[in-house]
């Protein structure tokens, strides 16, 4: 993992915030302290006539009470200290790969190097894609029933917005057939020149794909893809036939539960973790115009991280978003 800092203290255990909560949220706590529990179901299971509900009801109350009751660990750290300066091979290892369209930098890992103790996330998609769908409103379904080597993750890092390049693709992919053959890749553009031939190795790569997975990348990632495909007078990309942008999917299950649908507010309240030393997205883009000015790889190493934890947390969230857990 792209990761270090001074020995860390025993974790602690904090609460989740009241405020991560949404107002109805917190109306229906304070309803069940004034009330008490909800009745338990009569022996035999049969519902009584109060605690009938239909099943989609259940796994949404099952969701709100997970949110309700959710605890984060947390470490109490002091402040990040500043990020090491250094040239990028030292602070990133990695290797520069010649294409027909220039040079790029390629960065590959495991998921347990991104995050430690990560096997049983890669465990529970195995579980998730072999599995049949579980109805006509299943908002997995795509996944469910296909191997995963047909599988692609993808999350980009831009300069800017509109018209800005794109320097950082990171993706997961599988190698074989079987949920632990995943691997982590980064492609960087190290400056400017070097973003054609990240564009061009990304569309190979996309091109393995059956189905692909992002977050928000439906409004994001693929058109500013796109766009700087046409820039560099490339092919068309090559995108997989499917594509499930899991925003969707968590505004549909989470709306009115949580404060937002950002993808690090449910890394905090379904995944129980919390970032230390990350940088800010707005940060992100003047970050990489330094690295390019000076060639100091200490922040643009922090984002290598950011970018392959978010890819991290949108396989964590699978089982929250099946109602799978």
């Amino acid at each position: 993992m792209i990761a270090g800092g001074p020995e860390e203290p025993a974790p602690a255990i904090r609460m989740l915030n009241p405020r991560m909560l949404s107002k109805r949220l917190r109306r229906r706590l304070r309803d069940l302290d004034r009330t008490g529990p909800v009745p338990e179901r009569p022996a035999g299971g049969v519902p009584g006539p109060q605690t009938q509900q239909e099943p989609a009801a259940e796994a949404a109350d099952r969701l709100t009470d997970r949110i309700a009751q959710a605890q984060v660990r947390l470490e109490p750290r002091p402040a990040p200290p500043p990020p090491p300066s250094g040239p990028l091979e030292e602070l990133a290892p990695g290797q520069a790969v010649q294409t027909e369209h220039g040079t790029l930098y390629l960065i590959e890992a495991l998921p347990v190097e991104v995050l430690p103790g990560s096997e049983p996330i890669i465990e529970r998609l195995g579980r998730l894609m072999a599995s049949g769908p579980t109805g006509s409103d299943d908002p997995l379904a795509p996944l469910r029933g296909l191997p995963v080597s047909d599988l692609l993750l993808l999350d980009t890092e831009t300069a800017g917005l509109a018209a800005a390049p794109v320097f950082l693709v990171g993706l997961v992919m599988w190698r074989g057939d079987a949920a632990e053959d995943a691997t982590v890749l980064q492609l960087l553009a190290r400056d400017y020149s070097e973003e054609r031939a990240m564009l061009a190795e990304t569309a190979r790569l996309l091109a393995r794909g059956r189905l692909l997975m992002t977050y928000n990348g439906r409004s994001f990632d693929l058109p500013m893809l796109r766009e700087r495909t046409v820039y560099h007078g490339l092919p068309r990309l090559a995108e997989p036939e499917r594509h499930l942008d899991l925003l969707g999917v968590a505004r549909s299950r989470l709306r009115g539960r949580l404060e937002d649908c950002k993808l690090q507010t449910l890394e905090r309240c379904l995944c129980g973790r919390e970032r230390w030393a990350d940088i800010e997205g707005a940060q992100i883009p003047q970050a990489y115009h330094d690295f390019v000015a000076d060639g100091d790889a200490g922040r643009i190493r922090l984002v290598l991280e950011h970018n392959r934890l978010d890819l991290m947390t949108m396989l964590e969230v699978l089982p929250h978003l099946a109602g799978d857990r």
